[in-house]
């Protein structure tokens, strides 16, 4: 119960899913809380002196300690500002009525110092003004009980302002600890939070862009272009998709959609090829880019031969008869990131253009590709030669069927 008592004072006011800097609010509460902490300590040692001025000590006391607990009522309320500049005020009230009450010997302005420290962590760095402000008042008022050293309204050298000066030497030390023990926590806790929110950044910028390209980004400001000698590019379209959208709801089409191309991108991840983007029922990837590689036209025919069973089994559960071309080519193309505020990594060239045309004129069910993918790895796969073919707008060109991966090779790898 207590526990929950102080979690609730120390995060009166703050979401714990929030991403602002929280830690102002947060220190400005748990300060109050030390303090009043700190003041009911001290409760006792004044009734012990009553008689001695103990009384109006004790009275001061319970006062501002009442003031604390209204500091994260205000920050529960929305009034963090308001609820900072009543901690300061309770702080910088109580020291000097009661350094003046008790006397200059009682060493209790002295926290003062303690104040100037602790202020500057319960601003944020647009704040500055106000820090200043805060530090200047608290500097201000332990130069004037310093030097000034008025007389006490009790007796001089009593038994009850020695205790007094004891005691807050003491205090002074020993509240140290926790105030820099609970401004490290603090500390910690939101730099945790802040790896948190870095690490969710940069996974939601891989999710657009591949790491190769993240990192670069990240390094410098400069556009990324790259050149490929050699790559594969693979393209897939369900037929007659219009027909699916048409005669299934929008979420039974989502949800189509999102087991078949999470399918592929886990297979994308397992032949070690980089997804580039999705239109719709398009779904386009690459072998080879951005990091080059040799074998990049033989894990693109595996890929894809993964990915026509994928299909069909995926297919089949959701009840869809629908077919899926899949078409490949491989050759030289540019690759680089587009855009400012929404980044997509793309491919240009006429390697890509010709894998497009792989995959729209090719038939259901089946694997297109190009004769430059069919010449680096038929020594890995079995073709069927579709001979030549009119190309949409780049004359004619040999093309192929992918049927499978040659006996020797679907042997090994069973072994």
């Amino acid at each position: 119960m207590i526990s929950a008592f102080l979690r609730t004072w120390v995060w009166a006011g703050i979401r714990r899913d929030t991403l602002a800097n929280v830690s102002p609010a947060r220190l400005t509460n748990l300060i109050s809380l030390l303090v009043f902490l700190v003041l009911l300590v001290h409760l006792p040692l004044h009734l012990a002196f009553w008689q001695q001025g103990g009384d109006l000590q004790a009275l001061s006391l319970l006062f501002h300690a009442l003031l604390c607990t209204l500091i994260p009522l205000c920050s529960a309320l929305g009034y963090q500002i308001f609820a900072r500049r009543l901690l300061l005020i309770c702080f910088a009230s109580y020291i000097s009525l009661s350094s003046l009450y008790i006397g200059y010997g009682s060493a209790i302005h002295w926290y003062f110092i303690q104040g100037i420290f602790i202020s500057p962590f319960l601003y944020s760095l647009d704040e500055r003004w106000r820090l200043w402000l805060a530090m200047g008042m608290y500097l201000t008022l332990f130069l004037l009980l310093e030097y000034l050293a008025l007389s006490p309204f009790i007796q001089p050298g009593s038994d009850y302002q020695q205790v007094i000066r004891q005691f807050t030497i003491t205090g002074i030390a020993l509240a140290c600890i926790p105030c820099v023990y609970f401004i490290h926590r603090d500390h910690a806790c939101s730099w945790s939070q802040v790896s948190r929110e870095r690490l969710r950044s940069e996974s939601l910028l891989l999710n657009i862009l591949p790491r190769p390209i993240a990192e670069r980004l990240k390094l410098s400001d400069k556009p990324v272009a790259d050149y490929f000698a050699n790559a594969t590019v693979l393209f897939t379209d369900i037929e007659g998709f219009s027909g699916i959208s048409c005669h299934r709801s929008p979420i039974e089409l989502v949800t189509y959609l999102n087991a078949l191309y999470s399918e592929f991108d886990r297979l994308l991840k397992l032949h070690r090829l980089e997804k580039i983007k999705t239109n719709g029922d398009e779904y386009m990837a690459v072998s080879g880019v951005p990091v080059a590689s040799l074998d990049h036209a033989v894990r693109a025919c595996q890929c894809a031969l993964d990915m026509l069973k994928a299909f069909e089994k995926i297919s089949h559960q959701h009840g869809i008869q629908n077919g899926l071309r899949i078409g490949l080519n491989s050759g030289e193309l540019v690759a680089g990131v587009i855009g400012k505020n929404k980044f997509s990594y793309d491919l240009w060239g006429d390697s890509v253009n010709l894998a497009s045309r792989m995959e729209s004129q090719g038939q259901s069910n089946r694997i297109q590709v190009s004769e430059f993918t069919y010449r680096l790895c038929r020594h890995a796969f079995t073709f069927e030669p579709r001979g030549r073919i009119p190309i949409r707008g780049m004359g004619e060109y040999q093309v192929y069927w992918l049927k499978g991966e040659v006996a020797s090779l679907t042997q090994a790898k069973s072994a």
